[in-house]
């Protein structure tokens, strides 16, 4: 399994999701090249075809690689995802950015919670989020912003694998009707919304069993987060 993170998170954000499968990081996430340094880490790990799980940001990644690799996907989730964000948008979280980083991200991580995953957000905010706005890695940011300026998703560049997309119903980030619509364009698509999720939707009461399938969904697999910069795991 592999689990590509949303935009200013990594791999940490996964943590105690899935019962029994591991994460290894490589720091922060860089879209530029993702698909060929996560192709030769997998080529040294895990030889066979795999779940993809991507949120948001990693989410756009996710469909990328299975496109560019489809021999090496088994299955792709999209979650929380949007068919391209409008430039004005990332334009201005750009400058907010710039302007005032600290406030840029804490307000972003209240979004991705907000409104209906309260609990979740104060765990996020009273441990993980002290790491991330310490950490943070202005470089990587913008180029994540840069990447989501100009990508986009629909029934034409979604993987031809299967695919299941998986949308909180309250997420105030990336609009319930826009995924909906999304997932009626791909022909095969399955979409799944999750009552009471907000954009962090993998983290919502009933995630997993929402996506399980019971067509080799893994309950106790390696999980394999490629998020940095070179592909290989240092960290």
């Amino acid at each position: 399994m592999v689990l590509l993170p949303g935009w200013a998170t990594d791999g940490r954000i996964f943590e105690g999701v899935f019962t029994g499968v591991t994460a290894v990081r490589t720091g922060p996430l860089r879209p530029e090249g993702f698909s060929r340094r996560l192709a030769a880490f997998l080529d040294r790990t895990s030889p066979g075809p795999l779940t993809v799980v991507g949120w948001s940001l990693g989410g756009f990644l996710a469909a990328e690689f299975a496109r560019e690799y489809p021999g090496r996907v088994r299955r792709v989730v999209l979650v929380g995802i949007r068919r391209k964000y409008p430039e004005e948008d990332v334009k201005a979280v750009l400058r907010s950015l710039s302007a005032d980083p600290v406030g840029c991200l804490s307000g972003f991580y209240a979004q991705c919670f907000y409104p209906s995953q309260i609990p979740a957000y104060r765990r996020f905010r009273s441990g993980l989020q002290a790491a991330y706005l310490r950490e943070m890695d202005g470089g990587a940011l913008r180029q994540g912003l840069s990447y989501l300026a100009e990508a986009e998703l629909s029934g034409e560049t979604l993987p031809a694998c299967p695919v299941a997309i998986v949308h909180g119903e309250k997420d105030v980030v990336a609009p319930f009707a826009e995924a909906e619509r999304l997932a009626r364009e791909g022909g095969n698509v399955t979409f799944h919304p999750l009552p009471g999720g907000a954009h962090a939707a993998f983290l919502a009461s009933g995630f997993r069993a929402l996506i399980a399938d019971g067509q080799g969904w893994p309950s106790a697999a390696t999980g394999r987060e490629a998020s940095g910069s070179n592909g290989a795991a240092d960290g």
